[in-house]
């Protein structure tokens, strides 16, 4: 996500105007909840540019499907690690209640704004993972998995190589154990 110290005064002034219009616009009734968490959403968007909806983790049953060439049965998922929210609902923890300052709600914001790599499948699940369970993805800085529109990119020379990288080290590791583990 874009740290506040990359932007620049006059956008965090400009975003706080605009959070205390949509703040002014729920409490008033203006326009539905669900027009003001897309508006408020797109707005963060143009600032975040790459970094929005950055994954910060992927399963490892997505691991397996993108090495196995299944990148469509891939999703960024909000809301699926430890106390992240979804979508919906950050947006409207950061619209309601006390009125916060820049720094503040864009902290929270940028937060849940982070999703995991999962399949498909385990999304209809609404499984709920703990870092642990997880894959922890290479920082921001490195350029991999970035924001691509509704999708995120999967590059053949950069993140499918990291992740079969992944996949081979374990591998290696499992075979390792299992000739120890014989010779006991």
């Amino acid at each position: 996500m874009v740290k506040d110290c990359c932007l620049s005064a006059a956008q965090k002034r400009a975003m706080q105007v605009f959070y205390l219009a949509c703040r002014e616009l729920l409490r008033e009734g203006v326009v539905p909840p669900i027009c003001v968490q897309r508006s408020f959403e797109a707005a963060t968007c143009g600032l975040t540019g790459a970094n929005t909806w950055r994954a910060t983790h992927i399963s490892a049953a997505a691991m397996v499907e993108a090495a196995e060439g299944f990148i469509s049965k891939i999703q960024r998922a909000h809301g699926v690690l430890g106390d992240r929210m979804d979508r919906y609902d950050r947006t409207l923890a950061v619209l309601t209640g006390k009125e916060k300052s820049f720094d503040d709600w864009w902290a929270f914001y940028c937060y849940h704004d982070a999703t995991v790599l999962i399949t498909k499948e385990e999304h209809a699940t609404n499984l709920k993972f703990a870092e642990e369970e997880l894959w922890e993805l290479p920082s921001s800085e490195m350029g991999m998995f970035e924001n691509a529109g509704f999708s995120f990119k999967m590059r053949k020379g950069k993140e499918l190589t990291w992740i079969r990288e992944q996949l081979e080290r374990v591998a290696s590791l499992q075979e390792m154990r299992d000739q120890r583990d014989a010779k006991v």
